[in-house]
């Protein structure tokens, strides 16, 4: 029997380590979790201010899980009525394993489209990399303000804005706030008072999830430590220059910090089962109504607590609770014992506010001050999963309350987006049964298309030279037994898609030109006809016969009378001009999409037509104009003057007759 566990955090981990203690003689346990480690989610606001070492908060799972099989490739997909789920591999072929119980243990994702400008400008703190990250921010914001020139730039640099007043936006606050006031010891020209921290929290009061009391003693001792707390404050936009507020107030800094804002993963908001607020709806005994073998845990779970009837709240605490009493379920379920509801009554919260100071609430006891912040500390410690990361972040801790924490920082610097590959003959870039992850622009050398024949030697079928932009386009009309592979000697450029979608966001555009600029062979039509091919080459497009005279209005004109010419004319298409240059193209069917938007035939052409239209130069080759238009699946391509001035029409009819003309010659497979 094979038990699948998706998820290597509190809940994945605990739900496994149960499950090998009570069911590995029965059951092999596999569990498949993106990073290698478990990150204590609670204490990453200890490792961006610097009072934790990264290290100590992320246990190995294969330290923490002897005896389970974990594997780090990212599930893909579940199909619950197979029992079979789809995961990338090593190769990044899609494979498929099947299961006969399935634990969805995935957690939420960083929603950081939830206001504008968030997604670029705001930090989030969810992975061991966002502390890293967000701790060598700060410092460089530090580093910035000790140079800058103006007062104004200095007090933008040290500026500070979390967005969130519950237990993270809390704690990041307070640990922010204690690193720079450590740090500021070294810049002798910075003073704390140009520094702010502020807190902005969409409520009443900050930690709704404390008793009234505990909130205004954390609200009263943040503020006297120098913190602004910020309530009923609603972000409304994120900037480079900090937040703006609901209200239109703007709250400056160069670093703000989001804790709010999660959705779903994508593995589970693509499966078909019964959600709840993007969660996974669960049974009281935590499986999926429905879905024999399919049991949810965790924050992608929303499971209701049997002890007083409310959904269980996004805490490690009660994700780890769930993933003991789903173990307790799947071993009862193996022995056809009944299941029994999750139930489970919390011990206590706590929280850091920064200052050796935290709330705690144990038993229904309210603690604050420093004896809070010890029984916080004091309760992530015993919940530390290991005995050697328990040492590692006692010592940490110990350290920090003895000596100043360390300053140093790392720049996140990334290598360079674009880089370079070299492939000698015959090594295979890319094959089509991969999902190709990379674009490739081809510098030196020949790559070829490459296919198996009867006897399974493989033969190539299509040669791409310097300047060749290799996409997925490239092998897509050839079958999965295709190959890219280097012909001779082959050096390329590599863009990765990662960073392709990155830029597209910026420029637009850019994805389009990318896209029309990658080589698809299938598409060159005369690649088996290298005499239709020489005609064409030979041919000016100004010398081409065209199959329309061209319909030349201005922009003005009323689409009414547009049609009817085009319709008198029998033409595909008007050209529209401004001051007679060529600044759009007019189909029926756009000016008849219009029409159904609402335009009236009195409507201005230029509100049809398409305003960024794809021509050529008279002088051009009629070869690069039929290029042009499969490239860009075109059915008209204008011809300009050097002016811009439209002087006529061109249709794939008109390179047909062409080609037609020419006397046919075979041409070599591979040519």
């Amino acid at each position: 029997m094979r038990v699948v566990i998706v998820g290597g955090g509190f809940a994945g981990v605990k739900c496994a380590q149960t499950l090998l203690r009570r069911v590995a003689r029965r059951a092999e346990i596999v569990v498949f979790s993106r990073d290698n480690h478990m990150v204590f989610v609670p204490l990453l606001p200890d490792v961006a201010g610097s009072s934790l070492n990264p290290r100590a908060v992320a246990p190995p799972l294969r330290a923490l899980l002897p005896g389970a099989r974990c594997r780090t490739e990212e599930v893909l997909s579940i199909d619950p009525a197979a029992r079979t789920i789809t995961y990338e591999g090593h190769d990044g072929a899609p494979r498929e394993l099947g299961y006969d119980h399935l634990v969805v243990a995935c957690g939420s994702v960083v929603n950081l489209n939830l206001l504008p400008g968030m997604a670029s400008h705001a930090l989030p703190l969810k992975t061991i990399g966002d502390a890293i990250a967000m701790r060598a921010h700060v410092m460089q914001m530090l580093e910035k303000a000790d140079v800058a020139e103006t007062a104004e730039d200095r007090r933008r640099y040290l500026g500070f804005v979390v967005v969130g007043g519950g237990f993270s936006g809390v704690e990041v606050a307070g640990e922010l706030h204690d690193l720079i006031r450590s740090a500021l010891r070294m810049f002798p020209r910075l003073v704390l008072r140009d520094v702010t921290v502020t807190l902005l929290h969409g409520l009443p009061e900050i930690l709704p999830e404390v008793s009234p009391p505990l909130r205004r003693f954390a609200h009263r001792r943040m503020e006297k430590r120098g913190i602004v707390v910020r309530c009923d404050a609603l972000v409304a936009e994120v900037t480079a220059r900090g937040a703006r507020l609901e209200s239109g107030e703007k709250v400056e800094g160069a670093t703000v910090i989001c804790t709010v804002g999660t959705i779903a993963s994508p593995l589970v908001a693509k499966l078909d089962v019964a959600k709840e607020r993007g969660r996974i709806v669960v049974a009281p005994d935590l499986s999926v109504a429905g879905h024999d073998g399919l049991w949810a845990i965790g924050d992608c779970a929303f499971a209701v607590n049997a002890h007083d009837g409310v959904p269980s709240p996004t805490t490690a605490q009660f994700g780890e609770r769930q993933g003991k009493q789903c173990a307790l379920n799947l071993e009862r379920r193996l022995d056809g014992v009944a299941t029994l509801p999750f139930r489970y009554k919390p011990a206590g919260i706590a929280c850091g506010i920064g200052g050796h100071s935290g709330v705690a609430e144990l038993y229904g006891v309210r603690f604050s001050g420093f004896v809070a912040w010890w029984l916080w500390r004091s309760a992530f410690l015993v919940k530390i999963p290991s005995l050697a990361q328990k040492l590692k972040v006692g010592i940490d801790w110990a350290w920090e309350l003895v000596f100043p924490r360390d300053l140093s920082h790392f720049r996140p610097v990334q290598s360079d987006p674009i880089s370079e590959a070299h492939y000698a003959p015959g090594e295979v870039l890319v094959a089509a049964t991969s999902p190709m992850k990379s674009i490739y622009a081809i510098e030196r050398g020949e790559a070829e298309v490459a296919l198996p024949d009867a006897a399974g030697a493989w033969q190539g079928v299509y040669t791409l030279r310097a300047g060749s932009v290799v996409g997925d386009a490239t092998l897509a009309d050839f079958g999965r037994d295709a190959v890219l592979r280097a012909r001779t000697a082959l050096d390329v450029h590599v863009l990765g898609k990662q960073s392709l979608s990155r830029l597209s966001r910026a420029l637009q555009p850019f994805e389009e030109l990318l896209e029309r600029a990658v080589t698809r062979p299938k598409r060159s039509i005369w690649q088996h006809r290298p005499d239709a091919l020489a005609a064409l080459e030979a041919r000016r497009v100004d010398g081409l016969t065209t199959s329309y005279a061209p319909i030349v209005v201005a922009a003005s004109t009323p689409i009414g009378d547009v049609f009817q010419w085009l319709i008198d004319e029998r033409s595909g298409c008007a050209l529209v001009t401004i001051d007679t240059r060529l600044a759009g193209i007019a189909t029926r069917s756009d000016l008849l999409a219009a029409l159904a938007r609402g335009a009236t035939r009195g409507t201005a052409v230029a509100e049809a037509m398409n305003p960024r239209p794809v021509s050529i130069g008279a002088g051009e080759s009629a070869a690069r104009a039929a290029e042009r238009m499969a490239d860009g699946a075109l059915k008209f391509l204008p011809i300009v003057d050097e002016r811009g001035v439209p002087l006529g029409v061109l249709t794939s009819d008109d390179f047909v007759r062409v080609a037609l003309a020419a006397p046919e010659t075979s041409s070599p497979r591979g040519v």
